[in-house]
């Protein structure tokens, strides 16, 4: 049997994969649509979290994150031709003692794969759709001893998240998203920071964010370091 259908085939796969891959190490590792193997840590609100996505293929990635209180968060995320969609799910607290399990489905398209010619600033608009529930003390209806509420809403959000590079080694980000939902749920978030490459695969940055939603706010400085495989 003739072995030049085999190689044909071998030829076809390489010359499909390698773009792809060459495609993706040429993104900023700070870019949400990247799909890479990495491993990091953050610290925020006086506590560590650790956090990793593993890379399957050009296409596939699965993402975990886990804090030293025990919230936690996992999904996988599936590169399309313009955006990237993303599972996920997670739980979460508020200043004001309320915890929020979230479950979403939503992504990130880039400006720039739709025709939008937007130079060194790269533009990204994030979607999905959201389910969250939230369990936690009462504190602002006629309810006696801390007695608990249960909260849910279905809720859709939609935003803009910017990435520019101010050098070789800096990179400045800058986004926000509103979200609306039933029973009344409405939310807005908004986030900004800066990520210094020590190498090609090194990243250490600092973030704040501001969250203020239905279930409370939530207010935090944020400091990491992240490795790319």
């Amino acid at each position: 049997m003739s072995d030049r259908p085999v190689l044909a085939l071998l030829l076809c796969l390489a010359a499909t994969t390698v773009p792809a891959r060459a495609a993706e190490e040429e993104k900023s590792s700070d870019d949400p649509t990247k799909i890479a193997t990495k491993v990091g840590i953050t610290r925020a609100s006086d506590e560590f979290s650790l956090s990793g996505s593993v890379a399957v293929g050009p296409k596939l990635k699965f993402n975990a994150r886990v804090s030293e209180s025990g919230l936690w968060s996992v999904g996988a995320s599936y590169l399309f031709p313009v955006a990237i969609l993303t599972f996920s799910a997670g739980k979460s607290h508020f200043d004001s003692g309320v915890e929020q399990t979230r479950y979403s489905l939503g992504g990130f398209v880039p400006l720039s794969q739709i025709g939008l010619k937007t130079g060194k600033l790269q533009m990204f608009v994030p979607f999905g759709y959201s389910y969250t529930k939230g369990h936690g003390p009462v504190s602002d209806i006629d309810q006696s001893d801390g007695l608990p509420i249960a909260l849910s809403s279905n809720s859709g959000y939609a935003g803009l998240f910017l990435l520019r590079p101010l050098g070789p080694k800096l990179t400045a980000m800058a986004g926000g998203n509103v979200t609306k939902g039933t029973h009344d749920f409405s939310g807005v978030a908004l986030g900004g920071g800066l990520a210094y490459h020590i190498s090609h695969r090194d990243t250490v940055g600092a973030n704040i964010s501001y969250v203020d939603n239905s279930f409370g706010t939530s207010q935090k400085l944020r400091f990491s370091y992240r490795h790319e495989f």
